[in-house]
């Protein structure tokens, strides 16, 4: 059985291993400041971020800002916790 992770979940573990330091240095990100430590563009980190809180990866405030889905003080949740995990 394959177990490499897919582009979307490597994607995914990426932009949660960033958040999850962040947040635990008491800095939680948002869209902009995760695009710019992950070297992506903001359409590219709103798509992740919208998958990530469809499977209840992340929570955070909601914003306006486009390109969106716009999230500050982005937290990581126990489930992005897990799949950070198995992805180690």
């Amino acid at each position: 059985m394959d177990e490499t992770p897919t582009e979307e979940e490597a994607q995914l573990a990426a932009a949660l291993a960033v958040l999850l330091a962040a947040d635990e240095k008491g800095e939680p990100l948002d869209n902009e400041l995760l695009a710019k430590a992950l070297g992506w563009d903001l359409a590219r980190v709103g798509d992740c971020l919208k998958l990530a809180k469809e499977r209840s990866l992340i929570w955070g405030s909601k914003g306006s800002r486009t390109p969106g889905p716009w999230f500050s003080e982005i937290e990581v949740t126990m489930q992005g916790r897990r799949l950070l995990k198995r992805n180690a």
